[in-house]
């Protein structure tokens, strides 16, 4: 029996090991803003890849929001 725990315990650690070291293989860009106007998504996402080091690449998402004003909204992921 004590066999078998340790057995157990030690496959337990190696897979432990191995999703530790594991890295994404594709993160998932962040949310970075929400703004009313495409241009003002792209500037905005632009200066944060450039001095902000958000990583790339931009995507500028529209949502709309179903009122009169703003019709929608822009979404800034990076």
């Amino acid at each position: 029996m004590r066999r078998v725990k340790v057995a157990i315990a030690a496959t337990v650690l190696v897979g432990a090991t191995v999703f530790v070291g594991a890295t994404p293989a594709h993160a998932t860009p962040s949310l970075r803003g929400v703004v009313y106007d495409y241009s003002e998504c792209v500037r905005i996402g632009n200066y944060g890849i450039q001095n902000y080091g958000w990583t790339g690449p931009l995507q500028c998402v529209w949502q709309p929001s179903g009122s009169s004003y703003p019709s929608g909204y822009w979404f800034i992921y990076a």
